[in-house]
């Protein structure tokens, strides 16, 4: 990867890639969900492993991969945006041809090789370097999915659909946690309190392993009750560490509680899973969408929305844009779990969702994003110089 990531001129990813996610949530993913129930003559995307592909290492991975390439040559960006674009449009034309499959696992494989090295090689703790097995994790369930199309049939394609949702729930435990912490010791400061529980390393330690653990327990047959209570006390984990925030001392500041919903639904969508597995009873499908819909919908706009927002100078707390996508896709998760089997809770569940992403993307078309507001900034500066014409 020395070619690759080699040279001088370095950008971000976010600028390209979140729009591109966003119109892409906006559009395709609600479309997948019609054509899924018969609604849209798309064959492709109208089983659920179509669905989940597209949601998870289309989409999902693409906003990650915004997030974490921070600094990176133009060619690798173009190269990943490639890899992207080709493997959706071959899903389209041949979901189980070589070229789908190739492009799809190629893309996530190349966001591990670029970004995982950088957390290895920069993190000082331990614990720091967790991104990288879980990016290197996703990747390879990314892989397992395609092979398993190629050739191991459908069950595999949904172990690794399912294993693929844990490890998003696990980067994004991760992740908002990390955005959480200094935000809320911060908002909590600026309202007079003085937050004593931030990162808090062990919870987050516990979180990792349960989570290890209920990956694991997944693999293994008759492991279902290892999995389901390791899942129930992650849950239980991640719900006490939201409390220890403290968020209600940052009702100032909407953006926050907008991130506290989105772990929230984390907490909800994994006690789900677990007592489903528990019990043995239905409730795994709720529980996805807890953690699809609610939870990586709610964190996807709502981190999007506050990067492009810092990176432009602009106040995160002041744009109205997060708390309505927040609102819109409580309403749509809210309907994917209360009414599972309704025709109708499913339209207005997918249009919710749509109109949460082209609400960012408004966002995104409203405010420069940071480079080229330094730019201008810096072109007014020069044009009201003294002497200047």
């Amino acid at each position: 990867m020395g070619k690759l990531t080699g040279g001088s001129r370095r950008h971000p990813a976010y600028p390209v890639f979140f729009p591109v996610a966003a119109a892409y949530g906006a559009i395709a993913l609600p479309v997948s969900v019609l054509a899924l129930h018969g609604m849209a003559p798309l064959p492709p995307l109208a089983t659920p492993w179509g669905h989940a592909q597209e949601l998870l290492f289309g989409f999902g991975l693409l906003v990650a991969a915004g997030f974490l390439l921070s600094r990176e040559r133009p060619a690798v960006l173009a190269l990943l945006l490639g890899f992207w674009l080709l493997a959706r449009t071959a899903t389209l034309v041949a979901p189980a041809g070589p070229v789908a499959a190739l492009a799809g696992s190629g893309f996530a494989l190349l966001v591990a090789a670029v970004a995982a090295p950088r957390f290895l090689s920069a993190a000082k703790k331990l614990r720091n370097q967790t991104f990288a097995p879980i990016l290197i994790a996703i990747s390879l369930a990314a892989t397992a999915f395609h092979a398993a199309g190629a050739s191991l049939g459908i069950p595999a394609r949904y172990a690794a659909v399912h294993a693929g949702v844990l490890l998003f729930a696990v980067l994004m435990l991760f992740m908002a946690g990390r955005i959480i912490a200094p935000a809320a010791a911060g908002a909590a400061r600026q309202a007079g309190h003085h937050l004593e529980a931030r990162v808090q390393p062990r919870l987050e330690a516990a979180l990792l392993l349960l989570m290890a653990i209920a990956l694991v327990a997944m693999l293994i047959p008759g492991a279902r009750v290892a999995g389901g209570t390791a899942l129930v006390l992650a849950g239980a984990v991640a719900a006490v560490r939201l409390a220890r925030w403290r968020l209600w001392w940052s009702r100032h500041r909407p953006d926050l509680l907008c991130l506290g919903a989105g772990y929230a639904w984390l907490a909800v969508g994994l006690l789900l899973w677990g007592a489903s597995a528990l019990l043995g009873v239905p409730g795994r499908g709720e529980a996805v969408h807890a953690i699809t819909v609610g939870a990586m919908g709610t964190l996807t706009v709502s981190v999007m929305a506050r990067i492009w927002l810092v990176k432009a100078g602009a106040d995160p707390a002041a744009a109205p844009e997060p708390v309505i996508g927040t609102l819109l896709l409580a309403g749509a998760a809210a309907l994917r779990l209360l009414q599972p089997g309704s025709e109708p809770a499913l339209l207005a569940a997918a249009a919710l969702w749509a109109l949460a992403y082209l609400v960012l993307l408004g966002l995104f078309l409203r405010v420069p994003h940071g480079r080229r507001r330094a730019a201008r900034a810096s072109g007014e500066a020069r044009r009201r110089a003294p002497g200047r014409p």
